[in-house]
């Protein structure tokens, strides 16, 4: 049995959120660098079960999918508070604050709720630690038992959780959902969850339970083969996107994307609507349009009787750190933790949108942009995305978290800028020094920055923007 606790076991108390942190940071680390450990349900099962298992205290909707999954439990657990109900809301990663990962409908617990989980988890925990006859957890492991104690402890009604990287085997998957959502699909920790799409999907449909109805959003054909199999053989009723919605037509404005959802009356799911559902969303990409019908569906079907007017208000305050998140109007300043292709080019989309229809024009159109990614993302797959969009271009590392690559980034990055003089490019593995570097020459200039490539990235430059007093220069209006 792999014994995957890396320091010896602190004696210190909890006081405070990072002493947890820190008890947290001596166990493997998926997220940090990859492992050789064997996924298995069976060890959340385990420390689940010490505590009686408090994943079974509240209602829940479970979330899986390679992109979109953190804005539509965002949507659910907004649209499950302003229906009343003390909710719960599971994410990763953070951006600013461990704690963004457990909150209540996106808002903090107090302190004192948190420490006394944290005390609770780490107290029962110990004992077992290090003990080669019993199972070991991993920081995810422990982190999701945390959040099933602290949910539990606070007493909620519901709790939406997102997995955080497959689904079968994903420590989330010990839920009993009463919702089953599946986000769309594409190529990710292939060296977890396999190399194809068919592969991926059929890890995600891993959390698809029996007789529980599943909403699926638009896949890729191998993928949707995958889900409706899962499905049908599990007599779990699968509502598909494109099937139920008639149209969906948004625009995008200052105040994020304003969207109207028009149901088709010939499906089970549409008819539940009375009218189309029109709201702003504060999450700017197109594809929250298509997000927050998924979300709205899912919520209708649940609660058939809940007003138009409701779903829409729950949309409209539905939030998440680091989805193209502006920083600033005046210059446009924009941080997005996108980390896949279609995400990346959806991000990059959305910011020069923003600059040609005028609504976010300074004088110098032609933009900044820091990018980053992770050691084991293709960054030729990113790099043609830019071409011919920005006039300085910073690459660097995600951070002192996540390792990256950045002899191969500025390899991909060459590959296609190299002929194009009119570019300024600088690359430093110091990413403070350059996200400082951009934001002055940001601000200076009233020239507009995009920073993506990687949610860790983006971690980085909100702490940076904030300790340097950088949101004193700009304009949020």
């Amino acid at each position: 049995m792999n014994t995957i606790y890396t320091a010896a076991p602190s004696q210190t108390l909890i006081e405070n959120v990072n002493d947890f942190y820190r008890w947290l940071d001596g166990f493997i680390n998926f997220e940090k660098r990859p492992h050789n450990k064997a996924f298995s349900l069976e060890v959340i099962g385990y420390y689940a079960a010490l505590f009686s298992n408090p994943q079974t205290a509240y209602k829940t909707v479970h979330i899986a999918g390679s992109k979109g999954k953190g804005s539509v439990a965002a949507m659910l657990s907004a649209l499950l508070a302003e229906a009343g109900y003390k909710t719960g809301l599971y994410t990763s990663p953070h951006v600013n604050d461990f704690r963004e990962r457990i909150t209540e409908n996106g808002c903090f617990f107090s302190d004192s709720a948190y420490l006394e989980a944290f005390r609770t988890v780490r107290e029962s925990v110990m004992p077992h630690i290090g003990k080669e006859t019993e199972p070991q957890p991993s920081w995810f492991e422990l982190v999701t038992l945390t959040a099933f104690v602290l949910f539990r402890q606070e007493r909620l009604d519901w709790a939406v959780f997102e997995t955080g990287m497959g689904g079968r085997l994903d420590a989330t998957n010990i839920v009993q959902p009463e919702i089953t959502v599946l986000t769309p699909i594409e190529l990710e920790h292939c060296e977890y969850l396999g190399n194809t799409i068919p592969l991926i999907a059929a890890e995600k449909a891993g959390i698809i339970k029996a007789g529980v109805p599943v909403f699926c959003s638009r896949q890729q054909p191998s993928a949707l083969e995958v889900f409706r199999e899962r499905a049908a053989a599990l007599n779990a009723p699968l509502f598909y996107l494109p099937d139920f919605i008639e149209a969906i037509e948004h625009r995008l404005t200052p105040q994020g994307r304003e969207v109207t959802i028009r149901f088709s009356a010939a499906h089970p799911v549409g008819t539940l609507f009375k009218r189309p559902l029109h709201a702003i969303l504060p999450l700017f990409t197109p594809v929250q349009a298509e997000n927050a019908a998924l979300a709205a569906a899912a919520f209708k079907y649940r609660f058939p009787d809940m007003p138009e007017a409701l779903i829409e208000s729950g949309l409209s305050k539905a939030w998440l750190p680091a989805r193209f998140q502006l920083l600033s109007t005046k210059p446009l300043i924009v941080i997005d933790g996108a980390h896949t292709h279609n995400s990346i080019r959806t991000c990059a989309d959305t910011f020069f949108s923003l600059l040609d229809n005028g609504s976010a024009k300074s004088d110098n159109a032609k933009p900044i942009l820091v990018f980053a990614c992770a050691a084991d993302k293709d960054p030729a797959d990113f790099a043609p995305i830019f071409y011919d969009k920005v006039c300085y271009l910073y690459l660097t590392v995600p951070g002192s978290f996540k390792k990256g690559n950045l002899e191969k980034t500025v390899g991909a990055f060459t590959q296609v800028f190299g002929n194009e003089n009119s570019v300024v490019m600088e690359a430093s593995e110091d990413f403070n020094a350059v996200l400082k570097k951009a934001f002055t020459q940001s601000i200076a200039e009233n020239r507009p920055l995009l920073i993506t490539g990687s949610f860790y990235l983006a971690a980085e430059a909100q702490h940076v923007y904030s300790a340097e007093g950088f949101q004193d220069r700009g304009t949020q209006d």
